[in-house]
């Protein structure tokens, strides 16, 4: 399995207390140092469409909100506080203006997005919330639509240096151009020295096949400092269903820091020389939209501020879960960001779920 991930750096034994022999790279984990630069998210956004109420036979109303994880992780970072930018692509249109100013308001630097001439247009989501505040998606767009075309041209070493980092899921890495536009992003970073963090985001349905997904996702866990994946995910990437062991095969290709949610029992986490995991926080959930976007928001947010030791690590991921709690609590990604003060507020009132 390590042999499909990318390496990255020179690998030793490290011992982490409590499991067995990992192997992790031989560098110390990372921090820039010198005050917190941007965070710089690519890759797709769209508009999700809400059922919104109506008592009358002859209207099916609904509301717009904005969606994509790349853009919502954006705005989740500004809301707490950090630099944030998008880089992406959305259509000369009626969604296409709705979504920038939506992240506009949000503080989210949308100078890196480009707009697309029709016939392309701005993909939609109909979204669909159980009671139990799950989702399911249909998607409607053109082909291309403007998301897709994201590309190597749109990412520019000056939209990435400075960066505390640059993250992105696995959606643009379905088709080119936008598979390009990640690939460009990760030379840039790299010649930049500004840590990668990959939230995979793993959709199965919108793949050919899984060993497609694998063959396009694997090689780009091993150059990333900070992976962060769901429980559902690891079994289909990484051939294993224990978080533990997942981590150790991320740790093992290079990765410096691995993050993997877990639900409603919270989140694990992995480094050279320690492990932990960290509760869950009870709220009201109405939909689960967004939740892990703000968890990565969160982290990578805490981790900016100071050197990754093994307290701010537990911080971050303890921070990521009250985020994504938070998030749960309204309607749409965007509709109930939590600021700092907030995020404190949750983990203060000691409401593990």
């Amino acid at each position: 399995m390590a042999a499909d991930i990318e390496r990255t750096a020179r690998t030793i034994p490290v011992m982490i207390p409590g499991c067995y022999s990992l192997i992790a790279p031989d560098v110390e984990l990372w921090y820039k140092g010198g005050g917190m630069g941007k965070i710089v998210a690519l890759g797709e956004v769209v508009a999700d469409i809400y059922r919104a109420g109506s008592e009358r036979p002859e209207e099916l109303p609904f509301i717009a909100r904005p969606g994509g994880a790349p853009a919502n992780l954006a705005a989740a970072a500004a809301r707490l506080g950090s630099v944030a930018a998008f880089i992406g692509r959305v259509g000369e249109d009626l969604f296409g203006n709705f979504i920038l100013h939506a992240l506009q308001a949000c503080g989210v630097d949308v100078s890196g997005v480009r707009r697309c001439d029709p016939p392309t247009r701005t993909s939609i989501a109909f979204v669909e919330v159980s009671p139990s505040g799950e989702r399911s998606f249909t998607f409607y767009r053109t082909s291309p639509a403007a998301d897709e075309l994201l590309s190597a041209e749109d990412v520019t070493r000056k939209s990435l240096s400075g960066a505390s980092f640059v993250t992105f899921g696995s959606i643009p890495l379905l088709r080119e151009p936008s598979r390009s536009a990640v690939r460009r992003a990760v030379e840039l970073a790299e010649e930049l020295d500004v840590p990668v963090a990959f939230d995979v985001n793993l959709r199965p349905h919108l793949w050919e096949g899984l060993e497609e997904a694998r063959r396009e996702i694997l090689p780009l866990l091993g150059r990333a400092r900070i992976v962060k994946l769901s429980d559902d995910e690891i079994g289909p990437l990484l051939g294993t269903e224990e978080p533990l062991a997942a981590a150790g095969r991320l740790l093992e290709a290079g990765v410096s820091l691995a993050f993997i949610t877990l639900g409603a029992a919270g989140a694990f986490y992995a480094a050279p020389g320690f492990r932990g995991s960290v509760p869950a926080f009870s709220v009201r959930a109405v939909d689960s939209t967004g939740a892990g976007d703000a968890f990565t928001a969160a982290v990578l947010d805490h981790l900016s501020r100071g050197p990754w030791s093994e307290a701010r690590v537990r911080e971050a991921a303890t921070r990521g879960a009250a985020a994504g709690a938070l998030v749960c609590t309204a309607f749409g990604a965007l509709g109930a960001l939590p600021d700092a003060g907030e995020v404190e507020a949750l983990i203060s009132s000691g409401a593990p779920g």
